[in-house]
């Protein structure tokens, strides 16, 4: 897979955040920031759907921050967002099973967004991202 698609997905997958935080805002409106941990959970779904979608075209940030730097702190984000949400659904075995599973995915999607940020996503895919940036040899 090229950049330019790995680009063209993270602007699909932050107008799809951006539209699920804000859909769920619009239909619950303010009762929903009344539980802390859905709160926590909606901004940062909402802040990792804002980073990937301007990760996904050329701007200003992007000219000064590399877009897969932006797209891997999106991720971050919504890793952190998985597990937040279920810490408020309380207890129990199921909660806790839950919260583990929850916990584990949001780590792998936080892993390879540190991994994007820090070196480019060269752990994660063929090739970094910046390949086509990098002078030979260095």
């Amino acid at each position: 897979m090229d950049t330019n698609t790995h680009r063209r997905l993270c602007g699909v997958l932050g107008v799809g955040l951006l539209a699920l935080a804000g859909g769920g805002v619009a239909l619950v409106g303010a009762a929903l920031f009344r539980t802390p941990t859905t709160a926590v959970q909606v901004v940062l779904i909402g802040a990792a759907g804002l980073l990937d979608a301007v990760a996904a075209f050329r701007n200003p940030v992007t000219a000064r921050i590399d877009w897969f730097r932006l797209g891997g702190l999106a991720n971050v984000a919504l890793g952190l967002a998985l597990p937040v949400g279920v810490l408020g659904w309380g207890g129990g075995g199921r909660g806790t099973l839950l919260l583990a599973v929850t916990a584990l995915g949001g780590l792998s999607l936080a892993a390879i967004g540190v991994d994007m940020a820090l070196y480019a996503g060269a752990h994660v895919y063929e090739r970094p991202l910046d390949a086509a940036n990098r002078v030979k040899g260095s």
